[in-house]
């Protein structure tokens, strides 16, 4: 499930180390297992790695590092690894020997020199609302991070992946070959809150894409596909991106379609007799969709109401001998009948 965190989280201090009023806390989070070349994925940035002779000489590591925000150390090797983001950790091998612990803060009685990513202010007392805020506030480093979220005042606060330049926007969702494969064949409360992991492959949630949503009044709406190992990637973008509320099922409004002036993946969502606008979202337990678009597809998404269903699925399953194209992820357009893609991504910014 999307990582979730309320605001009075119970705190695990680890040590505090005394010089003058300067104290760290850390809480220990969870350690997940992920393949390998998960790590590589530029979110999960590793700072650094090296042997330490204890999880506290790993902590003081990583609070001596002023990039580090995570840390990571192995009860047997003694392997000891900083990260620039995130609140879980992820490996490869025995998830019960590892431990994962997130900084809180580093602060003085003045200020906090170092925050969660996502979070600011003097005490780090604020939570951007989403991956634009920070960019616009200048409040995150300008890269491709693990960041904390609050779409609403006094409501949950959610990790996502963010890439913080080119307007700072938010992953609604991501899927990397490179990470483990989450079933996207979910139901509509599940795609309603969200499922799948920051650190590999998630998606963000209806009511919390409508949340985002509020805080300003155009976003743009940027689909994303890389291909051949992540050597080349097309983008194309869709404006005034806006999903109504739970009450209407989330139906779905898409402006304008352009390509990126390097490359595009060409408009499956909006043209002519396909156009999905107005739809409302579709699963296999919550089908508005009249033809069984959410079975035959194997995901939700916004389903026309006809035998075609849709020309894109970036939902559907990762290609496989036996699974019909239709149930594949794919889209449709200036990529034909392609599916082989490395990493789809929905990714949104402030206009």
């Amino acid at each position: 499930m999307v990582a979730r965190f309320s605001l009075l989280i119970p705190i695990f201090q680890l040590f505090m180390i005394a010089s003058g009023t300067f104290k760290s806390n850390f809480l220990q989070t969870e350690v997940l297992e992920e393949l390998k070349s998960c790590k590589l994925a530029s979110h999960n940035i590793l700072i650094s790695e090296m042997t330490t002779v204890s999880l506290i000489a790993c902590g003081r590591r990583c609070l001596k590092d002023g990039d580090c925000r995570r840390f990571m150390y192995d009860e047997e090797t003694k392997q000891c690894s900083l990260y620039e983001s995130g609140e879980n950790c992820i490996t490869d091998e025995d998830v019960n020997r590892k431990i994962c612990f997130r900084l809180l803060s580093v602060c003085t009685e003045v200020n906090c020199a170092r925050c969660p990513i996502g979070y600011y202010g003097d005490q780090c007392q604020h939570i951007i609302q989403d991956c634009s805020d920070g960019y616009q506030k200048s409040v995150t480093p300008q890269k491709d991070l693990l960041s904390y979220i609050q779409p609403t005042v006094n409501g949950a606060v959610l990790e996502v992946i963010c890439l913080f330049k080119y307007g700072g926007l938010t992953y609604l969702l991501y899927r990397d070959v490179r990470c483990k494969e989450t079933d996207f064949n979910k139901t509509w409360n599940e795609y309603s809150t969200g499922f799948g992991n920051a650190n590999g492959n998630y998606w963000l949630g209806l009511e919390n894409i409508f949340n985002i949503l509020q805080n300003h009044n155009r976003f743009k709406l940027a689909v994303g596909f890389t291909f051949d190992d992540h050597a080349s990637q097309l983008q194309g973008y869709y404006r005034d991106f806006h999903i109504s509320n739970a009450n209407d099922n989330y139906s779905i409004s898409l402006g304008e379609f352009s390509n990126h002036p390097q490359g595009g993946p060409g408009n499956s969502l909006t043209d002519g007799t396909f156009s999905i606008n107005g739809r409302p979202f579709s699963t296999y337990d919550r089908d508005y969709s009249n033809n069984d678009c959410p079975v035959r597809f194997n995901s939700g998404w916004w389903y026309l109401e006809g035998p075609v269903c849709s020309r894109a699925n970036v939902n559907g399953r990762r290609p496989e001998v036996g699974v019909p194209f239709e149930a594949t992820w794919h889209w449709q357009d200036n990529l034909g009948t392609g599916n082989e893609f490395d990493v789809i991504s929905l990714r949104i910014y402030r206009e």
